[in-house]
């Protein structure tokens, strides 16, 4: 039944040529190397969240973040035209846009133990992206998968060091 809601939409679109793959055929080309280790990246994630503070909103800015790179892997053009189309109208703008971006590398250099961290986790999507990519999924699809692993591996993460310190373990 999950499975027939979950490929639903892949047999509407389905041709009815005998030589294309049926839709569950879709998981067995998921790269479980690469998402594996994307889950185990945000399980860190999600560890280190916990121990830098205990307060649930930063926990949702954390979450927040983890949708925000599976999106920004998804469409990076279009995210980038968003941003950056409008401030290199005129001359004024795109020096405006510069000064900012040096202030942004100086920041990110000054706390670069803390950027080493966000590093990490843009490299582990962006593996899982290019693996997805390959496989043949759809951007919607590519970002999907990405954000359910990214999210899953981020809630074990902070469940686990909190189940961990109620029972004394660590």
């Amino acid at each position: 039944m999950l499975e027939d809601i979950f490929f639903g939409k892949l047999l509407a679109n389905q041709k009815t040529d005998s030589l294309t793959p049926h839709p569950k055929c879709l998981v067995k080309k998921l790269p479980w190397g690469s998402l594996a280790l994307l889950l185990f990246t945000y399980i860190i994630f999600g560890w280190l969240l916990y121990t830098w503070s205990a307060s649930w909103h930063i926990w949702l800015i954390g979450a927040a973040l983890v949708l925000l790179i599976a999106l920004a892997l998804t469409a990076p053009l279009k995210i980038l035209s968003i941003c950056f189309g409008s401030l290199l109208k005129s001359d004024s703008q795109a020096f405006i846009t510069i000064i900012t971006m040096a202030f942004v590398a100086v920041v990110l250099l000054r706390w670069f133990p803390i950027f080493v961290h966000f590093l990490v986790l843009l490299s582990a999507a962006s593996l899982a992206r290019l693996d997805i990519q390959i496989a043949g999924f759809t951007g919607l699809q590519a970002f999907w998968i990405l954000a359910v692993v990214s999210l899953v591996g981020f809630c074990l993460g902070l469940l686990i060091h909190q189940q961990l310190i109620i029972h004394r373990l660590f």
